[in-house]
């Protein structure tokens, strides 16, 4: 599933990090590899998220709603 980062975690991270832009690129590809890691997939993210973190809404593989 492709998905921007919630504006707030964009900004949040703009405010404290000269990194953050090169791991808001990679974050997309990072949250499907630990999903698909616990096998499970991605249904969304949660908007508006944390501030300094993304919260995503996935389902396990026997279908139970998580979040990573």
């Amino acid at each position: 599933m492709a998905f921007e980062p919630p504006r707030r975690l964009v900004r949040a991270l703009g405010e404290t990090s000269p990194d953050g832009d090169d791991w808001l690129e990679r974050l997309p590809v990072l949250a499907e590899r630990a999903a698909a890691l616990r096998g499970s997939t991605v249904e969304r993210v949660q908007v508006p998220g944390g501030r300094s973190s993304l919260v995503v809404l996935v389902r396990l593989a026997d279908g139970t709603a998580a979040v990573l």
